[in-house]
This record gives structure tokens, C-alpha cells and sequence, in this order.
């Protein structure tokens, strides 16, 4: 009885390879085609040679992908062997593990992808500023230009004074011993503007005679707020004005009645003096108040006059009063220097 060989692989197995494989590996590709002079087992037909059941897949994978199969396709078993070693066992097919040549493609397309992103953000921010700027540039359509100030004045000029005298040593004794006889007390208070001012108050309380005798000394400063070039000399014209105004429309809050104002000459640059008398219950007070600017300087000068119902102190004549505060204010125009 004929031999008859081993039967004929079970569908879905794998054929073991025949140890006397020309290729000297121990194994075989069954997904190449089949060797011709190769001996075949008597029960395998003419043309018949053994496949796995997903050897045309294999071929069709093997023929998409030829850069995987190795360096030695044409033929080297060696080469064949060692791609079927180093195939990545995880996925099915013949996909070789990434080389350097797949690292260098993933970091040029990460190069690509930053350099992509920078031209974004810098278009961005372009169109940021010019909007920006378009917006500025419309809005400065619109704006009116500042008005020139040509000769503005930021320093002291010829002439003007940059400290005020000292208010109790200008008044003269001659003219205090005149208007205050006898014994007088004298307060200094504390300026709030250094040298620049000084101030000054003098009482005497000798019945039937009361006075008090009360000296301010402002010399201004250039000033951006003042009127005119902003010099000095502007602002203490300001302040004379300011202190005109208020004489004649005192605030409702001083209770004070308007005061008559008569201009005066030949003290200082300009001044004038004002008359307020004041009706309170029990006492009456008359108040008589001259300024007095020279160049930057303004000197305002108070008397009061108060006298009572009971007889105590007996009121001052207002000419007095007056001729008072014009004498106190002409001492100190004379010691400007």
C-alpha cells in the first residue's frame, strides 16, 4: 500500500515549516509565492501548494507598504528574517516600528505647526494695533488743540517780591501809639504759607477804648490759575478783585452786611477802604477794612471799633478807625524792599 504523506493542513493553521528550508531560517513565507523545484507532499495536487487563510491580504499589505519589508526584498533571507522579528506584534500586518525617519516627519510637522501659530498671533496683534491706532486717530480729529499760551510768566519779574515783611515790626510804634494807646497785647499767628506771608494782631483793652488792630501780608507767586501771563503780579490782582467782590456781597454765612467801599489814592498801586457796621444784640462793632496792593503784595489791614449798650466802651469815629488802618497799611508799603 502507497504512502500517503501527512494529511492536508486544517483551515486556519498555520503550516509548519519544513527543517530543510533552503532559506535556513527553520520558517518559511507562506505569503510568497511557493518554489517550483520545491518537493511537495504526494497528496497535494499539480499547482496546489499550501497558503494561510489571509495570505492574499498579507500580499496586499506586503505590496502597499514596500519600504517595510526590509533590505533585503530581492531575495536576502537573512534581511526577511529579521523584519519578521522586529514587526510590531501588537498590530496586525507588517508595520515596522518608527525610525529616525519618522521622528524627523513629526518634528517638522511640529515646526510647521508653531510656525504656523506665530504667523497667527503676530496678524493678530497687527490688526490689534492698527485698530488702535485708527481709533486714536479719529478721536484726535475730534479733540480742539490747546491754546497756545505764548509769554506765560513761571518766574518773578522786576520788581515783585518773593517774601512778605514782617507784619509786626512794618506797623510803626508812632503809629500804634497814635490809634492804640497804652497797654497792648500783640498775637503773631502762624502763617500757612511761609515766607510768603505774614501775619499779625494787636489789642488794647483800656476802657472807654477797645481796638483790635489786625495786619495780613500775602506777596503772591507766578500761578498757572491767575488771569493774564500767570505772573505774580496777576495773581495778587486777582486777589485784590476777589477781595473787593466780597467786601461788597458778603457771604450769607458771615452775617455781615455789605460794606460802603471808597477807593484810595496815592497808597501802594492801588487800594481802597470798606465800612461795615455790624448791629448784634447788646454790642455793636464797626469794621473798618483797607487793602492795599503794591506790585505782587497785598496788605489788608482790619479795625475794629466795638462798643457796648451799657456805656462801657464808647464807639470810635469811623474817620478814626479808618485813618487807623490806612496809617498801618501806608508803614508797610514802605518797607517793602
Amino acid at each position: 500500500m502507497a504512502e500517503q504523506g501527512s494529511p492536508p493542513p486544517r483551515p486556519g493553521s498555520l503550516p509548519t515549516a519544513r527543517p530543510g528550508d533552503s532559506r535556513g531560517t527553520g520558517r518559511r513565507y507562506w505569503d510568497e509565492p511557493a518554489d517550483t523545484d520545491e518537493e511537495l507532499p504526494p497528496w497535494a495536487g499539480p499547482g496546489v501548494t499550501p497558503r494561510w487563510a489571509d495570505q492574499q491580504a498579507r500580499q496586499r499589505r506586503a505590496h502597499a507598504r514596500p519600504d517595510q519589508a526590509g533590505p533585503a526584498a530581492g531575495g536576502d533571507a537573512r534581511g526577511r528574517a529579521a523584519n519578521w522579528q522586529d514587526q510590531d506584534t501588537d498590530r496586525p500586518g507588517w508595520a515596522a516600528d518608527p525610525g529616525t525617519g519618522s521622528r524627523g516627519r513629526r518634528a517638522a510637522a511640529r515646526s510647521r505647526r508653531r510656525s504656523r501659530i506665530t504667523w497667527v498671533w503676530g496678524v493678530a496683534a497687527l490688526v490689534v494695533v492698527l485698530i488702535v491706532a485708527g481709533v486714536l486717530f479719529l478721536m484726535g480729529r475730534h479733540e480742539t488743540p490747546p491754546a497756545a499760551n505764548y509769554g506765560f510768566v513761571s518766574t518773578f519779574q522786576r520788581g515783585e517780591f518773593k517774601t512778605a515783611p514782617n507784619a509786626c515790626t512794618a506797623v510803626t510804634s508812632a503809629t500804634l501809639n497814635q490809634y492804640l494807646p497804652g497797654k497792648r497785647r500783640m498775637v503773631a499767628p502762624q502763617s500757612l504759607n511761609g515766607s510768603a506771608q505774614s501775619l499779625c494782631n494787636w489789642t488794647l483793652d483800656a476802657p472807654p477804648l477797645y481796638r483790635v488792630l489786625e495786619v495780613n501780608v500775602q506777596a503772591y507767586s507766578p500761578s498757572g490759575l491767575a488771569t493774564g501771563n500767570g505772573s505774580a503780579t496777576n495773581a495778587a490782582i486777582d486777589a485784590y478783585q476777589q477781595a473787593l467782590q466780597t467786601l461788597r456781597h458778603p457771604l450769607r454765612a458771615t452775617h455781615l452786611p455789605p460794606a460802603t467801599v471808597i477807593e484810595l489814592h496815592g497808597v501802594g498801586t492801588a487800594g481802597f477802604a470798606a465800612l461795615q457796621v455790624v448791629l448784634p444784640r447788646g454790642a455793636s462793632t464797626d469794621l473798618e477794612t483797607v487793602v492795599v496792593r503794591a506790585r505782587n503784595v497785598v496788605i489788608t489791614v482790619v479795625v475794629q471799633g466795638p462798643h457796648g449798650r451799657n456805656g462801657r466802651y464808647q464807639p470810635a469815629p469811623q474817620s478814626e478807625l479808618q485813618s487807623a488802618a490806612i496809617a498801618a497799611a501806608t508803614d508797610i508799603t514802605r518797607g517793602l524792599h
